[in-house]
């Protein structure tokens, strides 16, 4: 069982509100909730995110459940007029105790 805490926003910047943590039980359940991520951000007029970048950004996350790093992993995407890709996924493990936490705040 593991934690991600996945959060949609500018790259570089905490942006509190759009975050949310879930639980997985595969590598597989991860990349589908970042798919739907992406494809909502697509439905939206963003650009990127391709199931490539989707893939990887789970695989990464899922590695780093064994060795940890400092910062999130980040997806970058671009709104539809824009030539940077400033916005981006954000994904990272999360523990069990800020799982709880989430749900109690939510409920």
């Amino acid at each position: 069982m593991a934690y991600f805490w996945i959060e949609y926003g500018l790259r570089g910047a905490f942006c509190d509100g759009n975050s949310y943590i879930i639980r997985c039980d595969t590598r597989r359940e991860l990349k589908a909730a970042i798919q739907w991520e992406a494809d909502s951000l697509r439905d939206a007029g963003m650009l990127g995110a391709s199931k490539r970048a989707v893939a990887s950004l789970a695989a990464d996350a899922w590695r780093a459940l064994k060795r940890p790093t400092p910062y999130p992993f980040v997806m970058p995407i671009s709104n539809n007029g824009g030539c940077s890709y400033a916005w981006g996924i954000h994904c990272a493990p999360s523990t069990r105790q800020e799982y709880l936490e989430y749900c109690e705040s939510c409920a």
